[in-house]
Order: C-alpha cells, then structure tokens, then sequence
C-alpha cells in the first residue's frame, strides 16, 4: 500500500477517518479536497486538489488515474476502525469484548494480510465488514459487498481504466466499481476481523446533494446499465430523508458470468 486517499467534503474540523490514522499512516494520507476548501484544510499532509462540485464520483475518477499501477487505500472522511475478537472463528479469545478499536500494531497487520491477499492476481481489492453487523464465524468472506474503506490493486485496475465510465451515477458509483471489478473476473476480499464503522446520511459529504429522490434515480441507472445483477427489494423509511429503494446486487453471477462468457468463446 502506498497511499491512503481521503475525499473530504464541507467536513473541515472533523476528520474522523484521519484522526483514527496511527501517525506513520497519516504521514502516507492524501486529503482530497476541492479547490475552494484548500484554503481552510490546516493538516500538514499532501494535498490532491479537485474541481469545486465535481461530485464524489468524480473525485474517486480522479483518484483511480492519480494513484496510477500503486496500491492504495479510499477511505470515507467519517470511519473508525476496529479490531473484531478472533473467538468468533472458532478460535480462543484474544481480547476482551467483542471488539476494540485499532491501534498501530492492528494497522500493520492489516495492510500486511490486506497486501498478501492482493498478491493473488484474482484478487483486485479488500475491504471491510461492517462493525455493527454481527461476525460472520469467518476470517473473511469473497465476492461481496464492500463499502466506506478499501484498498484498491491499481496495478490490476490500470488495464481497463480507460473502458470504465466511472462517472456514469452521481451516487452509487461505489457499487459500480464493485461490478465492474467482477465483471472482469477479479475477486475483492471482506475481512470480518478488521471491521469499520462509518455514518451514513450526516451533514457534509455526499449528503449536501444526496436525498431520496437523487439516490434512487441514480441506483435506477445501475438497474438500467447491469438489469441481471441489480434488483429491487421493497424500500426503506429514513427519518429526514424519505423512502430509499432497497437495491440489491448479484455479486457471484456478476463474477461468475466473465468465465462463463470466456468458455463459452473458448467452444466457439
């Protein structure tokens, strides 16, 4: 891993997802902010500055073509990290309670197995299970969902940059990539061991534009650009936001149709 990439927005004085950095890994941290807000940023780190409104889609385009062939981390400006209790495997108890958050130790070897995961060349990025969602009985878990943090092969994705439309939603362009990965038969990696915590629906961020309508318009276009792995699973109530359509994602048929769609040219 060779940097660690925060998009962060009207989120100035509350850089959680910084903040819970050990500081040899702040020191690897690129912020990245929009060119008005520039200004107000005071962290003594490296700055990757974008156009002002481009969206969060965007930003993460701009961010893919930064970090070019390296190994890097995209991380949500508003996570905690925590550190999931190994008896949950099966295994004796190394810790008192359920969990704990990260200290430095955890980091290196987070990165460490993150990076020795990445080794394999089918696999093209991990991520993070849900602090709050109870443990899986697994170390980790293939072809899922992954959301807030992840550490992304660059060298894998710089092979088909350039054929991806990554500002095709406004929102929910975290869960196109997903796809897109999959589509292109690479796997991504979930551990249930070192686990996150984000918020979703705060002030600043995504959420200055994001609303019910906008999110579901947007998550439609996925439906529209990939019907066989997208679906729509009745709707949820969001206290101050509305009713948010529950999406769905088939992400082993997704992974499954690049090999089924190479044998069947192999036969042809």
């Amino acid at each position: 891993m060779h940097r660690i990439y925060i998009p962060t927005f009207r989120r100035v004085d509350s850089q959680i997802t910084f903040d819970s950095l050990p500081d040899k890994y702040k020191e690897k941290t690129i912020l990245v902010v929009q060119e008005h807000e520039r200004p107000l940023h005071k962290h003594d780190v490296e700055y990757l500055i974008v156009g002002d409104n481009i969206g969060i889609a965007k930003t993460r385009k701009e961010i893919i073509y930064h970090a070019g062939k390296s190994r890097f981390c995209l991380y949500d400006d508003d996570v905690k990290f925590y550190r999931r209790n190994i008896k949950y495997t099966g295994q004796e108890s190394d810790m008192e309670g359920s969990k704990r958050l990260m200290n430095e130790k955890d980091f290196d070897e987070m990165f460490d197995l993150f990076n020795s995961w990445m080794d394999d060349e089918n696999i093209i990025q991990t991520g993070h299970r849900t602090a709050f969602l109870p443990p899986q009985n697994n170390k980790y878990k293939d072809i899922t969902s992954i959301y807030q943090c992840s550490m992304i092969a660059g060298e894998k994705v710089f092979k088909f940059r350039d054929e991806v439309d990554w500002t095709y939603v406004q929102f929910g362009s975290d869960t196109m990539m997903l796809i897109e990965f999959l589509l292109r038969g690479y796997k991504n990696r979930q551990s249930d061991i070192f686990v996150c915590q984000g918020k979703w629906w705060q002030e600043g961020g995504c959420s200055v534009n994001r609303n019910a309508d906008a999110y579901n318009k947007e998550h439609k276009k996925l439906l529209k650009k990939y019907p066989e792995y997208v679906y729509i699973s009745g709707e949820k109530e969001y206290q101050n936001i509305g009713k948010i359509l529950n999406f769905k994602y088939r992400w082993k048929k997704a992974y499954n149709s690049f090999y089924d769609n190479t044998l069947s040219n192999f036969f042809e």
